[in-house]
C-alpha cells in the first residue's frame, strides 16, 4: 500500500492476502494494527507501543485504503505450492490467536513488513532466496544509513521529517546492510519482486503476477506555504533586527529573546525526556548540543535586572557551541546526516 497524506502513512503499508474462492475466504492479514485508546500517545511517547495481528475481509481494508485514504494498492500473487500456503495460513491462524497476536512496535526492525518477512521466511526457510544488493543498486541507496531512507520519504512532510529528525538519536545514523532496508514496505515489496523460489528443485520467480489494484487520483490539495525554511527565516530576521542597536534594548527584542530561548530549551528537555526515560531510538541524540535544556532558565534570567549580566559567559559559550556545530554539520550537509 503507497503512502498516504499523514506523516504516520508516509512510508506505506505491507499486508499478507489469502484468498480462496472455492472456501469463501478473502481475508487481510495485517500487523500493522493498533489502537488510539488507552493512552496511546503517552505510550508512543515512550515507545511502548503494542501493535497486533488482526484478520479483516480484503475489501474492508481495500475501501479503506484506495476510497478514504486514496492509496496505491498493489498486489504481488505469490508463486507457492498448495502445501506451502496452507502452512502459511496456519501459521498466520496461530499468529493471530489472541494469546500470540500482540507485539511491541518498532519502527525500524519490528513492524508490519518486518513481520511479513519473517512470516514467509518462517515457512518457507531455504527454499526462498532473496536479492536484496540488487535491489539498493537498482534503488541506488547502497549504503544508505536509516535517516537517509527516511529522508526519502519526508521530503513532502517537512514539518513530520523535523520533528523525526529531532527526536531520534545517532541509532538513525547506523548504516544497515541491504536486507535490513524491507523494514520499508517498498523495499519489502521490490525484494520479492527480485526473490526465487526452489519448487521441486527449479528456482522460479517467487511473484508470479504482480498488478495494481488501485491508482489513486493527483493530490490536489495546496502544498503547506509555512515550512521549517519559511518560519525558521522569519525568525532569523527578527533576531538581526532585534540586534541593531536602536532595537536592541527594547521590551519587544527581550520577548523575542525569551521565545527563542525558551523554545529551545523545552525541545531540549524533551531530548532529554526522550534519551533517558523512554525506550525509543533516541539516546545518544546529539541535538542537545543546540537544543540546550539550560536555555529554560535562561530564558527567564533576561527579565531579571539582578541576574542579566551573569548571562554574558553563557551567551558567549552558547555561541561558541553553536559555531561549532555549524562547522562539524556543514561538510555533511549533503549527506542528510550530520553525525555518521
Amino acid at each position: 500500500v503507497g503512502a498516504g497524506r499523514e506523516v504516520v502513512t508516509a512510508f506505506g503499508h505491507s499486508a499478507l492476502r489469502i484468498t480462496d474462492p472455492d472456501l469463501g475466504i478473502d481475508n487481510i492479514y495485517n500487523y500493522g494494527t493498533f489502537s488510539f485508546n488507552d493512552g496511546f500517545y503517552w505510550r508512543f511517547t515512550k515507545g511502548e507501543l503494542n501493535f497486533w495481528l488482526s484478520v479483516v475481509p480484503f475489501q474492508q481494508e481495500y475501501y479503506s485504503w484506495a476510497a478514504y485514504e486514496n492509496r496505491t494498492v498493489t498486489r504481488q500473487a505469490l508463486n507457492l505450492s498448495l502445501n506451502q500456503k496452507n502452512a502459511l495460513l496456519n501459521y498466520l491462524e496461530n499468529n493471530a490467536l489472541p494469546e500470540n497476536r500482540v507485539y511491541r512496535y518498532d519502527y525500524f526492525y519490528d513492524n508490519c513488513s518486518n513481520r511479513i518477512d519473517a512470516a514467509l521466511k518462517k515457512v518457507l526457510g531455504d527454499s526462498i532466496r532473496f536479492s536484496p544488493e540488487n535491489v539498493v543498486i537498482k534503488q541506488r541507496t547502497a549504503g544508505f544509513s536509516i535517516r537517509q531512507l527516511t529522508h526519502l520519504y519526508l521530503q513532502k512532510d517537512t514539518w513530520g521529517e523535523l520533528g523525526i529528525e529531532t527526536c531520534l538519536g545517532i541509532a538513525m545514523d547506523k548504516k544497515i546492510n541491504p536486507a535490513q532496508f524491507k523494514f520499508l514496505p517498498d523495499y519489502l515489496m521490490w525484494n520479492y519482486d527480485e526473490a526465487k523460489i526452489n519448487q521441486k528443485g527449479v528456482w522460479l520467480p517467487l511473484v508470479k503476477e504482480k498488478s495494481v489494484l488501485f491508482q489513486p487520483s493527483p493530490n490536489t490539495a495546496a502544498q503547506n506555504p509555512y515550512s521549517p525554511v519559511f518560519i525558521f527565516s522569519i525568525v532569523l530576521g527578527l533576531a538581526l533586527l532585534f540586534s541593531l542597536p536602536v532595537l536592541h534594548h527594547t521590551f519587544f527584542a527581550r520577548a523575542f529573546d525569551f521565545a527563542l530561548f525558551f523554545s529551545v530549551g523545552v525541545v531540549g528537555l524533551l531530548v532529554l525526556f526522550l534519551w533517558f526515560f523512554t525506550t525509543h531510538h533516541a539516546r545518544v541524540n546529539l541535538n542537545i548540543l543546540w537544543a540546550n535544556p539550560l536555555n529554560v532558565l535562561a530564558s527567564f534570567l533576561l527579565f531579571s535586572k539582578r541576574h542579566n549580566h551573569r548571562l554574558a559567559p553563557y551567551y558567549l559559550g552558547y555561541g561558541l557551541l553553536l559555531g561549532s556545530v555549524i562547522v562539524l554539520c556543514a561538510p555533511q550537509a549533503t549527506q542528510d546526516s550530520c553525525f555518521p
